[in-house]
Formats: C-alpha cells, sequence, structure tokens
C-alpha cells in the first residue's frame, strides 16, 4: 500500500484541493483510496463528506473507536474519508499532547488501514508542521508540496525541506521521499506566472516539479460537494494535470 502526504506549513496553497481531487484520480487506477482528513479545520469532510459526522479521524486516534466504523464512502468510485468535523476540538487536541508523545500513531493508523485492503492512502495536512503533521510524515512514502507560483514559494520550500530533513535524521529514516512539487493555480497568461514556474523548475532541478491551472471548476466542486471531476466546465489542462501528477504517483 502507498501512503501520500501533502504538506506545506503555508495555508492558501490548494493543500485540500490536490488532496481531494488527487485522491480521485489515483482511486481510478489503484481500486480503493482512503482519503484522510487530519485538518483539524476538516476542509476535505465538509467538502465530500456526509452531512452527518458523529465519528472522527481522533476517534480512532485516541481508540474511543475502530477504524472501520469510523471510514465512510464518498460519491466517486472506490474512494473512502476518513473524516474530521471538528467535533470538540479533538484532533486539535490530540495533536498537542496524544501525537507529541506518539510520533508513530499515524505510522499505525496505516497499518490497519492496508488491513483493511486499501491499495492508496492521501492524507490532507493543516498548514503547520505540528506533532500531528510530523507524525503523518512518519507513516508516508512521498510527501507533495503544493506552492503557488509568487515570490514567496522558495522561502516556504526551503523551511519545509529542512523541517523534513530533521525529522527523518531525527528518527533515521530514508522514506517518505520528497520528490514532486506542484504549482497551483497557474494562469499562463500572466507573464509573472510562467516565470516563476520556469524559475521553481530551474531551482529544484532533482525535483518533478508540475503545474494545474488555475480553474473556478475547483470552487464551484466545493460549494456543490462534488469532485471537480464531475463538474463540466473544468478545464481540459486541469484533468489532464490531475491525472498527469496522479500517475507519476502511483508509479513512482
Amino acid at each position: 500500500m502507498k501512503t501520500i502526504v501533502i504538506s506545506l506549513q503555508k495555508g492558501g496553497v490548494g493543500k485540500t484541493s490536490l488532496s481531494v481531487s488527487l485522491a480521485a484520480e489515483l482511486a481510478k487506477l489503484s481500486g480503493l483510496v482512503l482519503l484522510i482528513d487530519a485538518d483539524p479545520q476538516g476542509n476535505s469532510t465538509a467538502w465530500i463528506g456526509s452531512d452527518e459526522v458523529s465519528l472522527e479521524l481522533a476517534d480512532v486516534l485516541t481508540e474511543k473507536a475502530e477504524l472501520q466504523k469510523v471510514i465512510m464512502k464518498t460519491s466517486f468510485a472506490g474512494l473512502s474519508l476518513l473524516p474530521t468535523a471538528g467535533l470538540g476540538g479533538d484532533l486539535k487536541s490530540f495533536g498537542e499532547s496524544g501525537a507529541k508523545d506518539d510520533p508513530m500513531c499515524m505510522r499505525r493508523l496505516i497499518k490497519d488501514t492496508a488491513k483493511l485492503g486499501f491499495h492508496c492512502v492521501v492524507i490532507d495536512l493543516s498548514p503547520a508542521w505540528g506533532a500531528i503533521e510530523r507524525s503523518a510524515a512518519l507513516a508516508a512514502d512521498q510527501i507533495i508540496t503544493p506552492i503557488l507560483g509568487d515570490s514567496f514559494a522558495a522561502d516556504g520550500l526551503q523551511i519545509f525541506s529542512e523541517n523534513l530533513e530533521t525529522l527523518k535524521k531525527r528518527f533515521d529514516i530514508t522514506k517518505p521521499a520528497y520528490t514532486h512539487i506542484i504549482v497551483n493555480a497557474i494562469d499562463g497568461r500572466i507573464k509573472q506566472h510562467i516565470e516563476m514556474l520556469d524559475a521553481i523548475k530551474a531551482s529544484n532541478k532533482n525535483f518533478s516539479v508540475y503545474s494545474v491551472p488555475v480553474d473556478p471548476a475547483f470552487r464551484m466542486a466545493q460549494r456543490k460537494h462534488v469532485f471537480i471531476q464531475d463538474i463540466a466546465t473544468s478545464k481540459t489542462e486541469t484533468r489532464a494535470a490531475l491525472s498527469a501528477i496522479a500517475a507519476d504517483i502511483w508509479e513512482a
């Protein structure tokens, strides 16, 4: 089973949009995918989850509920969700205590997920580098960072890379692999966007650098609680980019 984490300590870069959309694309390729909403704000759950969430990720991590009883199916074939709805702030509280004392908690969760027959896990994280985020990284095979094509992108990548290397050295591990960057919301009509995309590719030659176009269909999909793959007006370039990224991730 492959575990992929979408992470960067910066908000507004499209982590949830890419997590949900890539999880759906991976479901096409691998059959059974679980998207874990590990962001206390629960944006992935609000987007594609049920209107009524009585149990969530925090209940599994605190052993109040069995994993299989918390997982819910989504409207996309092969894709399930381990939700977070911010019930009582339990996930945030667990991150401040339980995950800090037990950094391998997410790794155990992933092992239990594999026993349920899933072929791939995608983890959507908050824009932070706290105990939950570090625990997810320790459980991952691959980490992908989404960024925007602006002047702050290089700084964000450098900080994230340093934090990840520190974590790997501390636990003496070689995984997760960190070789994929997604430059999100690129508008090919804007010269600065193209120049920044070229600069990011030039300064990250050891990475596979992808771009996803700015597309109003993402917001429409979120508003309608459907997947961007269900939005007929989504850009052909968006669909092609998501499909190509998912294929490369799955084959990596």
